[in-house]
């Protein structure tokens, strides 16, 4: 019988109740990592960091299995190598078998119970074409959901092929829908990773696995101000998802991973067309970027995260056909790092050149927000909004007179969100005639200086 070697590599630390590990597998040319740590009471896992790689031949996956070991699993306190012949296992990416009018349907099911319906009949006519899809959606789709997860983790190459390796690092936060993958996040592991996010985007497209995938969330693409999520973009465009696609967000990122002024996020004007169901639009990013024509007919919720909004996109923003939109949020941020906002670009909003259907309006780290009070409240746009966002700004105590002045016009909304700005002093005032405000998690006033929650 054939048989494959799997080594193991544990280290373990221990401070208190806490257990840092690192765990090494090497698994034929397959080298898979995982650091993090271990809370005793609880004996729950948290990962720091994973990644994986395969190698191009067993000789080199056993020279980069000890080097791996010896560079950072050396220094724990306790070490355990184990290893095993285990039979070999057939680890052939499945064909996939294709049915275009079945995926349609369970692609464009909007409601549960036909969403379920449609991808049970999707499953069974998998089954009859020995695909191995069908026998994991059955499995979750029967309530088997422990099984179905056994399934996946026995089995990652069948439906992942070569990127098996990267699950869990560089594709990750996979989203299952009765017995389908229907979301996941992409992203470059780290600075020393080869992976090239695009290529890493059409690759994953590419499998039978996400022909009915809805929702994407990237990562970086550059960990070095090199940023850009352009091609990769390009490859969900020139992707048969790009025609269901429901959810895009390119946001996945902590200021520990880049800070936001260094990411760029790249040109995405000529893809729109593409992506005509696009109900989700996230972008978490510096300047260096081109929205372009903004004309995304489905879309219902759009966040443009920003330490410094350029002209040109809030131009765009502000532009934009979107007739569905119901929640509009646009961080403006410093000067300091290339913010551009001023009240005049919102006139198109001030004017009430909205959809009737936008129920939420935020203009978030914004340093002209004590000028655009009174603006707002005169604005036909507020009356028709649940909830207002004006956090993370440069509100201080002098501006809460023109605020309680036109209370009247917020006094409709659900939520007046003013947290995080530099409200020191006046909290009770405001409560006490804008009971529906947020004025919690206020930053520190340092020298009576105006400076917006996010800029670098």
């Amino acid at each position: 019988m054939a048989t494959r070697k799997v080594i193991k590599f544990r280290g373990e630390t221990r401070h208190d109740d806490i257990v840092h590990f690192c765990e090494f597998v090497r698994d034929g040319v397959k080298i898979t990592s995982a650091f993090g740590n271990t809370n005793t009471p609880t004996k729950q896992p948290q990962y720091t960091e994973r990644f994986g790689e395969r190698a191009a031949s067993i000789a080199d996956a056993e020279k980069r299995f000890e080097v791996l070991i010896e560079a950072r699993g050396k220094s724990y306190q306790t070490k355990q190598r184990t290893e095993a012949e285990l039979p070999a296992i057939d680890e052939t990416l499945d064909a996939g078998a294709f049915n275009p009018s079945l995926e349609a349907e369970v692609a464009g099911a909007r409601e549960p119970a036909a969403a379920k319906a449609a991808s049970s009949v999707y499953a069974d006519w998998l089954q009859t074409q020995n695909d191995v899809r069908g026998e994991l959606a059955s499995l979750f789709l029967g309530g088997q959901e422990d099984e179905a997860r056994q399934w996946l983790a026995d089995n990652p190459t069948k439906l992942f092929g070569d990127l098996d390796v990267k699950l869990h690092n560089e594709v990750y936060d996979l989203i299952w829908e009765h017995g389908f993958l229907r979301g996941a996040s992409l992203k470059r592991q780290s600075v020393d990773s080869d992976t090239v996010l695009s290529e890493l985007t059409r690759a994953f497209l590419a499998l039978p696995v996400a022909r009915l995938v809805t929702e994407l969330r990237f990562g970086l693409a550059g960990y070095e101000s090199d940023n850009d999520w352009s091609e990769s973009l390009a490859a969900i465009a020139e992707s048969p998802q790009a025609a269901h696609l429901r959810s895009l967000r390119f946001d996945d990122y902590t200021y520990e991973d880049c800070e936001i002024s260094w990411a760029a996020f790249g040109d995405f004007s000529p893809y729109w067309s593409s992506l005509q169901s696009l109900e989700e639009l996230q972008i978490r990013s510096g300047e260096g970027g081109t929205l372009g024509d903004l004309a995304l007919p489905n879309l219902r919720k759009f966040v443009r995260v920003s330490g410094g909004l350029g002209e040109d996109e809030i131009r765009a923003i502000f532009s934009a056909a979107w007739p569905k939109l119901e929640h509009l949020e646009v961080w403006f941020g410093s000067r300091n790092y290339g913010a551009a906002g001023k009240l005049e670009h919102l006139a198109p909003l001030l004017g009430g050149r909205v959809p009737s259907s936008l129920a939420h309006l935020g203009i978030v780290n914004c340093e002209f927000v004590p000028d655009l009070i009174e603006p707002l409240a005169k604005s036909p746009v507020v009356k028709q909004l649940r909830t207002l966002d004006l956090s993370a700004g440069v509100l201080m105590d002098q501006d809460v007179d023109v605020l309680l002045r036109h209370a009247d016009a917020f006094h409709h909304l659900d939520r007046l969100d003013l947290s995080r700005n530099l409200l020191e002093e006046r909290a009770g005032e405001i409560y006490a005639r804008l009971p529906n405000a947020k004025i919690d998690d206020q930053r520190d006033n340092e020298d009576d200086r105006r400076y917006v929650a996010l800029g670098e």
